[in-house]
């Protein structure tokens, strides 16, 4: 699809990385946060509160958050499977 994309691994939240966040951001003006949580009060909350506290004017399009479904996570497997980001959810 001719799509690239800077992949940041953050290997510790707590100190959360941040100026490893925003060298990517300062690179790539984007940021789209990939996380199998819920929205609320994620990491991907925090991160995105990051790139606008302290990398918004390098920001060339908004912040694009994906995250897991906002629901107890099914017992299922196939509604299992459901619930998480999946490639086309990113792309």
């Amino acid at each position: 699809k001719g799509i690239s994309a800077e992949v940041i691994n953050l290997r510790t939240l707590r100190p959360l990385d941040r100026d490893t966040i925003m060298k990517s951001i300062v690179k790539t003006s984007r940021i789209v946060s990939v996380e199998e949580g819920w929205p609320q009060s994620g990491v991907g909350s925090e991160i995105t509160a990051v790139a606008v506290e302290e990398a918004f004017d390098y920001l060339d399009a908004p912040i694009e958050r994906v995250t897991g479904a906002d629901i107890p996570t099914p017992y299922a497997a196939n509604l299992e499977k459901s619930a998480f980001p999946t490639v086309d959810d990113i792309v």
